[in-house]
């Protein structure tokens, strides 16, 4: 396809239907999800998301509606999402997957202006699935 982000939705997907309705052969495959709502109430708009999940191992994310089109991982469940924007009062829905059979969380996330700098303040945990309360 010629359009990347049509074939990366189109790619999660198909690893969300794999993973939430087993393989080709029927067989289930174990995992475990979760999806918060992360909405700006920073008062302005801004250009990135990092989120440092706990209990992890490793992860597919997915993101609704599709905003960020840059992706970093620290290799210890931490994740920067950048190259795009969420309006102020607007919000970006996060969905993980962990293969590993462990049940992940939020421990710690924040705005960003998109290279890395703090917007609003740090927020420990998460109310699921609205994530905009400490």
């Amino acid at each position: 396809m010629k359009n990347p982000k049509a074939t990366s939705v189109l790619v999660g997907l198909g690893l969300v239907l794999i993973l939430t309705l087993g393989d080709a052969q029927g067989r289930p495959v174990v995992n475990h999800t979760l999806t918060n709502t992360f909405i700006n109430n920073t008062g302005q708009a801004v250009g990135g998301l990092h989120i440092e999940y706990g209990n992890t191992g490793s992860f597919f994310l997915y993101q609704t509606p599709y905003t960020f089109t840059s992706r970093g991982e620290d290799g210890s469940g931490g994740v920067s999402l950048s190259s795009g924007t969420v309006e102020a009062g607007g919000s970006v829905q996060i969905f993980i997957i962990s293969p590993a059979g462990i049940t992940p969380r939020v421990k710690l996330w924040w705005w960003t202006d998109g290279s890395g700098i703090l917007v609003g303040e740090k927020h420990r945990w998460c109310t699921n699935p609205d994530c905009t309360s400490p």
